[in-house]
């Protein structure tokens, strides 16, 4: 499609990947918008050297930016990866030249509903006046937002987001060491004590079950699965420790995972 000096396509991440990446040799473009998921798999792709085309920019959608793969894609592609947040109520932020996120307070008004004020998480309640078929009105979303610390340097009076987390539904929960009461566990807590256990760590899971089992799935650059596996054991019991609560058992299983039709959640509960 293509209007005035803007030019797009659209690549189908049910494609195999070799295809997107031959159609991407050809058609060159200047601005990739995709899932981090396939943004991975993109820079293993350029690692190899079978894709050669770097864009301008990369910004990614859908998911949830993880911290390992914005370290991974900046490294690779030698850029500020940026992001854009938005869902069917809205187009809600985007970031600044600077690659922080902020939030588009000027077109919809949105409400911070902390749930833990000590480390600035909230949960965005939104209200768009701008609609004229769907009114939305104090609607809440089910997304973790983490408040930055301190204003962005590019000046914006918009606020500043640190990262979004995820859902709601994705903390995890372990019972208090005293009271066996169950004590949330932020998704930011699990990536940063997986991320810590080993810099070999390519791609990683984290599952809670319903019967509240820890599954953690690991993918990594080389060998020593098993001293990586103790590591990783290792970061979680330390967290259970911080937070007073007993870390329920853990199982590492293979790692599995194929962008497409579902989209990639490094830490998540299950119910069954």
């Amino acid at each position: 499609m293509q209007r005035g000096k803007l030019q797009f396509q659209y690549f189908d991440l049910l494609e195999p990947v070799d295809t997107l990446v031959e159609r991407m040799e050809t058609y060159r473009p200047t601005i990739w918008v995709a899932p981090p998921s396939m943004l991975r798999m993109l820079a293993d792709a350029y690692t190899s050297g079978t894709l050669t085309t770097v864009p301008d920019k990369i910004i990614s959608v859908a998911e949830v930016l993880d911290p390992l793969d914005r370290k991974v894609l900046e490294s690779v592609f030698g850029q500020t990866i940026h992001q854009v947040y938005q869902c069917t109520e809205g187009f809600l932020g985007a970031t600044c030249r600077f690659g922080t996120l902020h939030l588009n307070e000027d077109i919809v008004h949105i409400e911070k509903e902390f749930i833990d004020p000590a480390t600035r998480r909230f949960v965005p309640v939104i209200t768009d006046f701008s609609r004229t078929s769907q009114p939305i009105i104090r609607y809440r979303l089910n997304d973790i937002l983490t408040e930055a610390a301190v204003p962005c340097a590019c000046g914006s009076s918009f606020t500043a987001i640190e990262r979004i987390e995820g859902r709601c539904d994705d903390t995890l929960y372990f019972p208090h060491r005293q009271t066996g009461e169950a004590v949330p566990v932020f998704p930011d807590f699990v990536t940063r004590a997986v991320i810590a256990a080993s810099p070999a760590i390519e791609h990683y899971r984290v599952v809670q079950r319903g019967n509240g089992v820890l599954e953690v799935s690991l993918r990594l650059a080389g060998k020593g699965m098993q001293q990586v596996e103790v590591g990783v054991k290792r970061e979680l019991m330390n967290l259970g420790e911080r937070l007073e609560c007993i870390v329920p058992d853990i199982r590492f299983v293979p790692y599995t995972f194929e962008p497409g039709i579902t989209k990639l959640r490094r830490v998540e509960r299950q119910h069954t």
